[in-house]
């Protein structure tokens, strides 16, 4: 029988918060919309309003680690 594993997913802000060198959630924004990236999932935040949308960690770290030589032209 095969482990299932689930998937950790970040939020653009809480991405923001763990990555370096640092992007701002609006840069990962734009990128990500840039890419039409889908999010993976959705989160309830627990107020009224709208889900805040979370994508894959390892999917994020990996764009991280490509933008990494031009992150400095950003912004």
């Amino acid at each position: 029988m095969g482990i299932m594993r689930a998937a950790v997913t970040l939020t653009l802000a809480e991405a923001a918060q763990v990555l370096d060198p640092p992007l701002s959630e609006r840069q990962l924004r734009d990128i990500v919309r840039a890419l039409c990236w889908e999010p993976d999932t959705v989160r309830r935040t627990g107020r009224p309003g709208k889900p805040v949308a979370a994508y894959d960690a390892a999917r994020l770290m990996k764009l991280h680690a490509a933008l990494i030589p031009f992150a400095q032209g950003l912004g």
